[in-house]
């Protein structure tokens, strides 16, 4: 749903982008899910949504959220920690792609070899 990163550029805006993938969280991690993603677009000036683009089981059910943030201009920061996210669900995905664009540690965190 919006736009895409390119569409979003060429609009003007400044942008941030995350690409999360389903088996970063417990629920996709359980399903073994190594293809699913959500990848969320943010103004890098209001922090709104711009685009949400989503593959995966339950995409359908995944990115309604994001499309009520974006029909209410609720910021990225105030939908990751305005309200609950149920765990383990796949809805976490959503979860942790907000809160590393609003610049919380990202999840899961870098591996070290």
């Amino acid at each position: 749903v919006g736009l895409t990163e390119n569409e979003a550029r060429a609009a003007g805006y400044r942008i941030r982008s995350k690409v999360q993938d389903y088996g970063d969280v417990a629920y996709g991690w359980a399903m073994e899910d190594a293809t699913g993603f959500a990848k969320l677009i943010v103004d890098d000036d209001t922090g709104l949504l711009l685009g949400a683009h989503i593959m995966g089981h339950q995409a359908s059910s995944i990115i309604q959220p994001i499309i009520q943030a974006m029909a209410f201009d609720l910021p990225a920061q105030d939908m990751a920690r305005g309200q609950y996210w149920i765990h383990p669900a796949l809805p976490e995905v959503i979860e942790n792609a907000l809160l590393a664009l609003c610049g919380e540690p990202p999840w899961p965190p870098p591996r070290r070899h």
